[in-house]
């Protein structure tokens, strides 16, 4: 990459004085105020180019642009980029006056794994702008949960004398803060963590259950209202963990209950919810 390469303290002293003089607007907006630690840490960035320019984020001469990111812990230190050269807005085009969304996977590009309290200010700089620009800053808090229960997969091999790997999947109890508490999966061996998913609230009595089918999917079923089941299965695909299905389902003649006494996985005690009469999907 060709780009300059700015530092952080760099790009601090390139911020222009008053957001009032502005060439590029930016909001930096978090998707929550909590993540547990392991999840996606999505944040969005509304970008608005008051330049009076078409503004062209390249690689190379006049186009050449960069969106950073300055984040610390509570005790103030760096935290450490996974990917120095990643450029999100690399590839983008801004018309005079026009605005644009990005969604940003934050933990992709940083390293966000700590229990910690961490801030983040968003800052962009252009070949054709003599000063850079800052976002808000915004505050956000990484935690782990407590696991409720966990069971170890062995997943299918493409041979019969191919070495069994095994993965590991736990349900797990998150404070999400607010008074408020729920269930989450996560999917990981000793190497890397697969996926981490937010399965439902925290219901007193209500216990998830979590099993495995015969192609190593896992079930997962969740209460998540008085009447109200979630039953998911997720897979993993090219070393990634994919919800693959999601139904409710509401009690029928009993507590609804994830069985294999039929050789495979069903739910039993319980009928299909229907979308509009049972529940509301949120939109």
């Amino acid at each position: 990459m060709k780009i300059r390469q700015l530092t952080i303290m760099a790009a601090i002293l390139l911020v222009a004085v008053t957001d009032a003089w502005a060439q590029v607007g930016l909001k930096l907006k978090a998707e929550r105020d909590k993540y547990l630690k392991y999840e996606p840490i999505q944040m969005s960035l509304l970008v608005r180019n008051y330049s009076g320019n078409t503004l062209l984020f390249g690689e190379v001469g006049d186009t050449q642009g960069r969106l950073l990111f300055d984040i610390v812990s509570r005790s103030g230190k760096p935290v450490r980029s996974l990917s120095p050269k990643a450029n999100p807005i690399a590839g983008m085009v801004f018309a005079p006056g026009e605005s644009k969304v990005l969604s940003i996977t934050l933990n992709s590009l940083y390293d966000l794994q700590n229990d910690d309290y961490y801030t983040i200010t968003a800052y962009v700089e252009h070949k054709r702008m003599a000063k850079g620009f800052k976002s808000n800053t915004i505050n956000f808090e990484v935690r782990d949960g407590i696991i409720i229960t966990k069971r170890t997969i062995g997943l299918p091999t493409e041979a019969d004398n191919q070495l069994i790997k095994n993965v590991t999947a736990s349900l797990i109890r998150f404070n999400e803060g607010n008074h408020s508490e729920i269930y989450c999966l996560r999917i990981e061996d000793e190497s890397a963590v697969y996926g981490t998913f937010r399965l439902g609230p925290y219901i007193i009595g209500g216990q998830p259950q979590l099993d495995a089918d015969g192609t190593s999917a896992i079930h997962v079923l969740v209460q998540v209202s008085s009447r109200l089941y979630s039953y998911a299965v997720y897979s993993l695909i090219k070393g990634r963990a994919v919800q693959r299905m999601q139904r409710y389902y509401i009690p029928d003649n009993g507590t609804p209950q994830i069985s294999r006494s039929t050789g495979y996985l069903k739910i039993l005690y319980a009928r299909p919810a229907v979308e509009g009469v049972d529940y509301q999907v949120q939109k």
